[in-house]
């Protein structure tokens, strides 16, 4: 699946809480939405990070949000008009994360990273073919909420590599 990148260019992003991580996925089906409950261990160890979700509000997102929404530093977005409202929320947001069960060739992905976001990804599917590790982002092994939460923090300290691993994933 290919992406028109001319589409994909810096905004004023939306005003939202920093640091911040953005997660923009479907909850359309569980093998791919399931992998979001590893997130209440990273929001209690990241207290001081907000995460924002942005999804279509599909059959499973209640079964997340009764979870997720009990945290202060989780915001469900829901859905956003594509691409103009999407290139906001990506301009916005500080690490783009998808933290996903499956997936074959995450469009999100591709978005975030030429909107020049460093990213972290679950190593599954096709991920790993989306992304090269340790240059444009992490991944992240599934199931594991301690890998995540550490490239989070090592992403939030180091501006230098958010902006390298950004300016690469463009590329």
């Amino acid at each position: 699946e290919g992406i028109n990148a001319s589409r994909w260019y810096p905004v004023d992003g939306m005003r939202l809480n920093h640091p911040c991580v953005g997660l923009l996925q479907n909850a359309n089906w569980w093998g791919k939405t399931k992998e979001m409950l590893i997130l209440p261990e990273v929001l209690e160890a990241l207290p001081n990070v907000t995460f924002y979700w942005v999804g279509d509000g599909g059959p499973y997102t209640e079964k997340i949000l009764s979870v997720l929404g009990k945290y202060k530093n989780f915001s469900y977005i829901g859905t956003l008009d594509y691409p103009d409202k999407v290139r906001e929320y990506l301009s916005g947001i500080d690490i783009y994360a998808l933290v996903t069960g499956m997936d074959l060739a995450p469009l999100t992905l591709k978005e975030a990273q030429l909107m020049e976001k460093p990213v972290i990804a679950t190593n599954v599917g096709g991920v790993p073919e989306m992304m090269n590790d340790k240059i444009t982002g992490f991944l992240v092994e599934q199931g594991d909420p301690s890998d995540l939460i550490e490239k989070i923090t090592l992403l939030l300290a180091n501006k230098e590599l958010c902006e390298t691993m950004g300016k690469e994933g463009r590329k």
